[in-house]
C-alpha cells in the first residue's frame, strides 16, 4: 500500500496473501498431514470430520476473528477440509482485513509524506479505524443472524 498505493496495494496484497496461504495449506495437506495425524490421532480424527463437514463456514469465521494467518495456513492443511472450501473461506474472509491494512497504510503514506500530521484525524484514517474495530463485531453478527433463522 505504501508503494502502490491502497487500491492497488489491496490488490496485490490480497493475491500474495492468498498465494502464500495456498502454498502453506498444500505443504500442510501433502508433506504432514500423515505425521500429525500419527501424532494427535482420534483428536484430529473427530476435528476432522466436523471441519469437512463445514469447511468454507469454519474458514471464513476463523479469516474473520483474525485468528493467526499462517498457523491457520498449514494447519487447514493438515485436515480434511477441502482445498476449494479453504480457498473460497479465505478468499472472502481477509477482504476486510486487507481493505483496512492497505487504506490505512496507504492513507498514512500520504501523511508522512506531506508533512501534515493533522491529517492523521482525517476521514480516511477515522473510517480505516472505525471499520478495524467494527471488523471484530462480524463474527457476532453473523452468529445472531444464523440464530435467527436468517441465511447467511
Amino acid at each position: 500500500a505504501a508503494i502502490f498505493g491502497p487500491y492497488f496495494g489491496f490488490v496485490y496484497v490480497w493475491l500474495g496473501a492468498m498465494i502464500g496461504s495456498s502454498l502453506a495449506f498444500l505443504i500442510g495437506r501433502y508433506l504432514g498431514r500423515d505425521f500429525a495425524a500419527s501424532l494427535i490421532g482420534d483428536k484430529l480424527r473427530k476435528y476432522d470430520e466436523a471441519i469437512e463437514r463445514n469447511g468454507f463456514a469454519t474458514v471464513l469465521y476463523l479469516r474473520l476473528v483474525y485468528f493467526p494467518f499462517t498457523p491457520m495456513n498449514f494447519g487447514m492443511g493438515l485436515t480434511r477440509v477441502r482445498f476449494g472450501d479453504y480457498f473460497f473461506g479465505t478468499a472472502l474472509g481477509i477482504i476486510v482485513g486487507t481493505f483496512i491494512f492497505t487504506f490505512f497504510v496507504g492513507t498514512v503514506k500520504d501523511v508522512w509524506a506531506s508533512g501534515r500530521w493533522a491529517d492523521l484525524l482525517s476521514w480516511k484514517v477515522i473510517f480505516s479505524l472505525v471499520l478495524f474495530v467494527f471488523s471484530f463485531f462480524i463474527p457476532k453478527i453473523l452468529e445472531k443472524v444464523k440464530a435467527s433463522g436468517r441465511v447467511v
